[in-house]
């Protein structure tokens, strides 16, 4: 598990060739449904554009507190987490 202010992200090697994504965006946190389904897109295409779908890994990224949310912190946690992938 990976974590920053906006994001805890978690993540299992596959043994497959591509990554999946899973999001959770929950109501509490981001209470419109309009902003949650922005987020939902901007996580997908984020991970879409991503080195990280090439890694044999599953992730599950649920989104923190706050409706104003980091992108860029989350393109960092992908990097990490490719990081371990490719060290295993």
């Amino acid at each position: 598990m990976l974590s920053d202010k906006y994001f805890k992200l978690f993540f299992m090697l596959n043994h497959k060739k591509k990554a999946r994504l899973g999001i959770v965006v929950a109501k509490r946190n981001i209470p419109k449904s309009v902003d949650r389904n922005k987020t939902k897109r901007e996580i997908r295409e984020l991970f879409r554009i991503h080195q990280i779908k090439g890694c044999g890994v599953d992730l599950v990224v649920m989104t923190r507190n706050g409706e104003q949310l980091d992108m860029d912190g989350l393109n960092k946690l992908f990097s990490r987490v490719a990081i371990r992938c490719a060290e295993s």
